[in-house]
């Protein structure tokens, strides 16, 4: 167990670090409800991409099997597939295989990452752009930026926000 430190707020964390959360968790939230109606009902991206993240190690793919994680997140596995789909298909995630039930899938470090990962591997892999929310949020007309992905796009984050990749405040919520 690892302590951590997200905030103002210490937390004793049992996933070995804790995550750091980027804008794109927001911004997929967002993006949900801007295509499916702000009210939308059985559906929290979110929240699967907060687990989806506690999964995982370093620079490497996550291994989720959509059985044993659709009984935790008590959904069907059709709907946590779906909304599996729907974040690959607005690259928040990329998929690198599905066998037996079980993916692997890349998270945007846009949406998570583990202190100490550069962002820039992951993102040139899969070419992922830097996703965010739009200045207004919910209340924009469009409420996220995709900026596309190209290297120095991500070589600007990554200056930009040099501390938070290499020592971040962390969030801790794997347990």
């Amino acid at each position: 167990m690892t302590t951590t430190t997200s905030g103002a707020s210490t937390t004793s964390c049992k996933c070995g670090g804790g995550i750091t959360i980027g804008p794109a968790v927001q911004a997929a939230d967002y993006l949900f409800r801007h295509e499916h109606g702000k009210r939308h009902k059985g559906a929290d991206p979110q929240r699967l991409v907060v687990m989806i993240s506690c999964l995982l190690e370093g620079d490497a793919p996550v291994r989720v099997d959509f059985a044993a994680q659709a009984e935790e997140l008590e959904t069907p596995v059709e709907k946590l597939r779906a909304q599996v789909v729907w974040l690959v298909e607005r690259e928040f995630l990329a998929l690198d295989g599905d066998v037996d039930g079980v993916a692997r899938l890349w998270v945007n470090p846009a949406m998570a990452f583990r202190p100490g990962t550069d962002p820039r591997p992951a993102a040139a892999r899969h070419r992922f752009p830097y996703i965010m929310p739009a200045k207004g949020g919910m209340a924009a007309s469009e409420p996220v930026i995709v900026h596309s992905y190209t290297p120095e796009l991500w070589e600007q984050v990554y200056e930009a926000q040099r501390e938070m990749f290499e020592d971040p405040p962390v969030f801790c919520h794997c347990e």
